[in-house]
């Protein structure tokens, strides 16, 4: 637990303070962390579009309820009374805060807020196109975070209705600048596109990367993809490290740290012979760090082949498949 490692550095480090000891464990964490892939940042999640929100109906796609009335240099939207009944009696996820809004056809932009009284919401910036007081807009989301700020890539990706893989590698911003100037293409997405990491202020994904899903979803569609994170840092006492990481070579490696700062800050008029030899401890802490990190390499590199690489047989199966219409069970013969 952090709890343990933390009451060990106070220990073997003299004149250490608790908070010293968090620090050090975290840096040495997230130099294991940075140091190769692991079987622990390899993880599963997954978008769900949400699709059009406040439709008026079959008669009229592609347009929600009511009008807005936009104005140049302003980032504040105001609703006709339809507008504002529907978005006040807006529930449930996506936030209305997660969402986009654009009118009828301009620039996409995101919500950042919305008056729980007169149903005014405010965009991420000032509206930079034609004032019009009885717009028709949609509102719809258009950019998805991805599960945690220490995200660092895709892995697969797949499209769970249409059983497609998605494309995340072909397109970027500038390309759909060319391709889609005004993003109006909607169809069902077959493109993930990084978008920029969520800036926006109190955003509930603040810090993490967006990314547009292409073409425009205005279906409720679900996709699953893997992706690699970093991984997560200890902050509470009982926090624990992933498997198969022990606390060993997290302490080595935190000690080392320790050591380093020790050694870059000794007082210059110190005696010869005086204090602890802090270079010394820097190269046996490394080297205790190696024999302990070791076995855990070897056990998590056997994880990360399962994940990425197919079993080879060395034998052809032949063409019997499992049956019991013997009354025997039958799996097969080599």
């Amino acid at each position: 637990m952090f709890n343990d490692m933390i009451q060990r550095m106070l220990l073997e480090v003299p004149g250490i303070a608790s908070s010293q000891a968090k620090i050090y464990i975290n840096e040495a964490l997230s130099i294991i962390y940075n140091a190769q892939m692991w079987s622990w940042q390899l993880k599963t999640a997954g978008f769900l579009t949400p699709g059009l929100q406040f439709p008026l109906g079959p008669g009229r796609p592609g347009q929600s309820v009511g009008t807005v009335s936009v104005t140049a240099f302003s980032d504040q939207v105001t609703p006709s009374l339809a507008a504002k009944t529907a978005w006040l009696a807006y529930t449930g996820m996506p936030l209305f805060t997660q969402l986009q809004f654009r009118s009828p056809y301009y620039s996409l932009y995101s919500i950042i807020a919305i008056n729980p009284t007169t149903g005014v919401i405010t965009l991420d910036r000032p509206w930079m196109e034609p004032t019009n007081a009885t717009s028709s807009y949609l509102i719809y989301q258009a950019y998805l975070a991805v599960p945690f700020p220490d995200f660092k890539r895709f892995l697969w990706a797949r499209d769970t209705t249409n059983n497609a893989p998605m494309d995340y590698t072909t397109y970027s911003q500038r390309d759909l600048a060319i391709i889609d100037p005004e993003r109006t293409v909607f169809d069902q997405p077959g493109w993930f596109v990084p978008y920029q990491v969520d800036q926006r202020p109190n955003s509930a994904t603040f810090g993490n990367l967006l990314i547009e899903l292409w073409p425009g979803p205005l279906s409720q569609l679900p996709y699953t993809f893997g992706y690699l994170r970093r991984g997560p840092l200890l902050q509470q006492p009982n926090d624990t490290l992933p498997y198969p990481l022990t606390e060993e070579p997290v302490v080595w490696r935190a000690k080392e740290q320790a050591f380093i700062f020790k050694e870059a800050n000794k007082g210059e008029d110190m005696q010869r012979g005086q204090g602890a030899d802090w270079k010394f401890l820097i190269g046996q802490a490394e080297e205790e760090f190696k024999i302990a990190i070791k076995p855990i390499k070897d056990v998590d590199q056997g994880l990360v082949e399962l994940y990425f690489n197919r079993l080879q047989t060395t034998y052809p199966l032949t063409q019997d498949g499992y049956a019991t219409i013997t009354g025997q069970l039958n799996v097969g013969r080599w």
